[in-house]
This record gives C-alpha cells, structure tokens and sequence, in this order.
C-alpha cells in the first residue's frame, strides 16, 4: 500500500475514534464540494456520491441510522479524508487527471459496500416519506 494511503487509513481509524474530527473532516469535504466545477459527468457523478458518503456518515454517528459496521464507517470515512486530501497519489490540480485517483478510491467503496449504501438509501427514501 501506497505510504500516503496507509497514513490517510489509519488517520481516518483514529478520527472515529474521536469523533469531534469528523465535524472537521464533514466541513472540509462541504468546502471542496463547493469549490468543484461540475461540467464533467464523473465529476458530477463524484459530488453526488460525496454528499451520498457524507448524509451516510452524519446519520450513523448522530445514531439516526445504525445498521453500518465499522469496517462500512471506516470505509467511508477513509474515502473522505482521502477526498480532502490536497497530496493524494495524483493530485487535484492535475489536469483531466487530478479526480481520477479520488473517483477510484470512491467507487471502490460503492463496489464494496454496495447493500450497505442501497440499504442507506432504502432508509433514508422511507424517511422522507414518513414526514
């Protein structure tokens, strides 16, 4: 494993464990988010699965929603922090390239926790219908 990936990893063990930082972590995803021009469909695709990861994680550490292991939560965790990650194996500002590493490293996680996400979906459609 990539030194940089193993040092993100393991910082994203030690953020669920204190949970204050994924207060930090959500807000620097929220400012990246809105720093990204949307007029490619992966990038799109990449914000929408962010947002996605971030409503996930808000709702399972507020104990709304507890059906996530904790290999799911570190997972998703991980794939943030990565995200925020101004030095990640190919950096952002790379032209064309710059996502690439980021959007691997997302659809990994979606490949991998697949009925984790669809169940939060699942969930989170049924809660909105309930209101």
């Amino acid at each position: 494993m990539n030194k940089r990936v193993l040092k993100i990893f393991r910082q994203a063990m030690r953020m669920l464990n204190e949970q204050s930082q994924i207060k930090e972590l959500i807000w620097k995803v929220s400012q990246k988010l809105q720093k990204i021009n949307g007029s490619n469909k992966q990038i799109n695709e990449l914000m929408e699965h962010v947002q996605l990861f971030l409503r996930m994680i808000k709702k399972s550490l507020s104990g709304e929603y507890s059906a996530f292991s904790h290999k799911t939560l570190l997972s998703l965790v991980f794939g943030l922090l990565y995200f925020v990650t101004p030095m990640d194996v190919v950096p952002d500002f790379v032209p064309l390239l710059g996502f690439s590493d980021d959007l691997s490293i997302l659809y990994f996680i979606i490949k991998n926790f697949k009925s984790d996400i669809e169940a939060f979906k699942v969930w989170e459609l049924n809660q909105e219908l309930v209101k």
